[in-house]
């Protein structure tokens, strides 16, 4: 498998190219597995359930909130690590840098090694075609979610286990 690009054009607005057509390589949309096929496969490989998989990645869910919260870092083994991120504002003086000055907390996630290293091993391939934006979707009103929507949840796969 390989992550494809398609060429996609824009007009520079600013710099030394501005106002000129510039082309550029963009990825393509590719398959993604979903959280059906995670636990399918987990499930085939080994004696967990998907209801105990399911179980045990709420319960992680909770646990990794509950510490990044608390300001730590949590350690997945193979997998990676989970860290609370802040970055500050440069200030002229040493007294100017107060907590006001800190920019928003956001959470990374940082893979292990062995992670990293599969990702050097995919291929890139560059399809000679134009790409095309899809449409953007009509925003409503006030912000709110269409009736009949369902509501975010923290629950993998859109469920959880009655247990």
């Amino acid at each position: 498998m390989s992550l494809k690009f398609k060429v996609a054009k824009r007009k520079q607005p600013v710099g030394k190219r501005k106002g000129q057509t510039v082309y550029y390589a963009i990825q393509d949309e590719h398959p993604h597995t979903t959280w059906a096929e995670v636990e399918e496969r987990i499930s085939q490989a080994t004696t967990i359930s998907r209801a105990d998989l399911r179980a045990v990645t709420i319960a992680l869910h909770d646990i990794i909130t509950q510490e990044i919260r608390a300001g730590r870092s949590v350690d997945l083994a193979d997998l990676g690590s989970f860290k609370a991120v802040a970055s500050g504002k440069m200030m002229d003086t040493f007294q100017a840098v107060t907590v006001d000055t800190l920019r928003r907390v956001g959470v990374r996630f940082y893979p292990k090694h062995s992670i990293r290293d599969a990702s050097k091993k995919i291929e890139l391939e560059l399809i000679r075609e134009a790409y095309t934006p899809r449409p953007k979707k009509a925003k409503t009103p006030g912000g709110k979610k269409p009736e009949g929507s369902e509501g975010d949840t923290h629950q993998p796969g859109g469920g959880g286990v009655g247990i």
